[in-house]
């Protein structure tokens, strides 16, 4: 505290001693020291710099909304930077309030549904019931999509027709999302596809090849499109799935290989689908069933007659006797056998679908920097012999041996061909040489001062004002008072001789601790009066004659 109120009084001695000019100098720098620091930490301290909606993009839609909103409300101390609204420090609440206040918050999902069954009214019809419902389900899939990894903005439409008899109605269904990648990209075919999933899965009835997928950006997918783009052509979507995936998976597995380029080439079985039955037979045939019949037969013949007419007719028993003879009689034994048989075989049927892969070939390019480091790899320099590069004939060799490695590696993801055997045949591994690209030249360093005092011109300007004034202020409280003048006159007084002379030289190093800024102006001037009154007399006199 002694330090304190020594310093206190120091400077009360010199505000004191200082012309009022001086005063009014003094304390106009030290107001603009104050203000500007003021400035400083509070005006750019509080800048926009705060990302209002934590990092979630906004949609251009409901950026102007929010900008109505804030004109409403007086706020205007935020910058929008592409889908990022940034406020001040400190100010979030106020800019929330604002949005809900007027009905501006970007429309979350989960609320579609909710908001849609607030805005219901016990006297509404069923058919502006289910119109409300349906413009809330458009509005949630439109949301969902613009979720999507790539997508900027995003809306759905679908529309029901009813046609033919009313006892047999036949329903169609329709459906158009308008879709905008980020910045000026086009969508993808596996981002097409899954809008269209994702809205005929919402939509009871509706079909994926009945979607309509507009891309903002580029290219519209019809639905039903038979004559359309190359998506519509299944053999060359299948074909471009195919060979994406591929390359993906080869890809994978050269990831060791620094700037290896892959390119596969897919053909595809062209039948779309293929039913086919075949019956072998075999030659021998095989009994199934067999009947087997035994037959035995016993004949016996009657003996001749006898004498035609009335007389061989008459009651004569000798002559009967004397002319029978015995008949023929004959056995007879057989048998039936039947057989049936088929012949033997073998009976197939299949079915197979077809746009499947059945012949890959793959491109390899892999950079001459790859093979030069390898052979570095494997003859490293001692340590105190100069880096030399590989031979010729050596770069060669190491280039065969690591095309021979690739070669076997892709050939082993690769399907099996008809008709070949070795499927490192399908793999052709060239070497390029990569080309070093420049760097683009940087700003000169003028350029960059130059954008920079553009950005940060009210900050220097600020921090070189204060600075200017505090510089100014310290040099007012180190002035020195101007004793010069006062000095000859009161030593003019002991001019002629000799021991005022003595005298005036130990006033003057007296005087001299007056330029020092230790002690208070007072307490030099007591401590002079009690050491010298007649020395301390004549300075006085001395500047109040110069005062007058």
């Amino acid at each position: 505290m002694d330090f304190l109120n020594k310093a206190f009084a120091q400077v009360a001695d010199l505000f004191r001693s200082m012309t009022p000019g001086a005063r009014i100098t003094a304390g106009l720098l030290l107001s603009v020291v104050v203000v500007s620091l003021a400035w400083l930490f509070t005006v750019e301290g509080n800048g926009p710099e705060l990302d209002l909606m934590n990092g979630v993009p906004i949609a251009p839609s409901d950026v102007s909304r929010m900008q109505e909103a804030f004109a409403k409300a007086g706020l205007n101390s935020y910058e929008i930077e592409g889908s990022h609204i940034k406020i001040p420090r400190g100010q979030r609440d106020a800019y929330m309030a604002a949005l809900a206040d007027h009905n501006a918050l970007p429309a979350n999902i989960e609320t579609v549904f909710d908001n849609a069954l607030k805005d219901g009214s016990p006297f509404e019809t069923e058919q502006q019931r289910a119109g409300r419902m349906r413009i809330a389900k458009q509005k949630m899939l439109g949301l969902t999509i613009r979720a999507m990894r790539g997508v900027e903005s995003a809306s759905v439409m679908y529309d029901e027709q009813t046609q033919g008899h009313r006892f047999s109605p036949v329903k169609t269904i329709t459906a158009t999302a308008a879709v905008k990648a980020n910045g000026g990209e086009t969508l993808s075919e596996t981002q097409v596809r899954g809008i269209r999933a994702l809205v005929a899965g919402a939509i009871a009835g509706l079909k994926p090849e009945d979607v309509t997928v507009s891309d903002l950006n580029g290219q519209t997918w019809h639905a039903n499109a038979e004559n359309g783009g190359p998506m519509e052509d299944p053999y060359s979507s299948r074909k471009r799935m195919y060979e994406q995936q591929w390359e993906k998976k080869i890809l994978n597995a050269l990831s060791y290989v620094p700037g290896v380029s892959v390119t596969p080439n897919v053909e595809l079985d062209r039948e779309r689908r293929k039913h086919q039955f075949s019956v072998q037979h075999d030659p021998k045939p095989v009994v199934i069933a067999e009947k087997e019949e035994m037959m035995s037969r016993v004949h016996d013949g009657a003996g001749p007659g006898g004498r035609p007419g009335y007389v061989a007719q008459q009651n004569q028993p000798m002559a009967l006797a004397a002319t029978r003879k015995q008949g023929s009689h004959e056995e007879e034994e057989g048998s039936k056998r039947q057989a049936h048989s088929v012949t033997s075989g073998m009976q197939e049927e299949s079915e197979s679908v077809g746009l499947t892969p059945k012949r890959v070939s793959v491109a390899v390019s892999v950079p001459r920097s790859y093979f030069t480091k390898v052979w570095y790899e494997q003859n490293p320099p001692a340590d105190d012999a100069t880096l030399t590069p590989p031979d010729p004939a050596d770069l060669k060799k190491v280039e065969e041996e690591e095309a021979t490695k690739i070669r076997r590696v892709v050939a082993k993801l690769l399907p099996p061909a008809a008709g070949l055997e070795d499927m490192t045949e399908l793999v052709e591994v060239v070497t390029f040489q990569d080309i070093k690209t420049a760097a683009p030249p940087a700003d000169p360093l003028s350029r960059q001062a130059i954008a920079w005092l553009m950005q940060n011109w009210t900050t220097v300007g600020m921090i070189a004002v204060a600075a200017l004034s505090l510089l100014i202020l310290r040099s007012m409280l180190k002035a020195e008072p101007n004793l010069s003048r006062a000095q000859p006159d009161a030593f003019a007084i002991h001019e002629g001789d000799e021991d005022d002379k003595e005298a005036t030289a130990a006033v003057a190093n007296r005087l001299s601790r007056f330029n020092t800024t230790g002690r208070s102006l007072r307490d030099e001037l007591s401590e002079l009066v009690a050491e010298d009154p007649d020395a301390a007399a004549n300075i006085l006199k001395g500047w109040i004659g110069q005062s007058t």
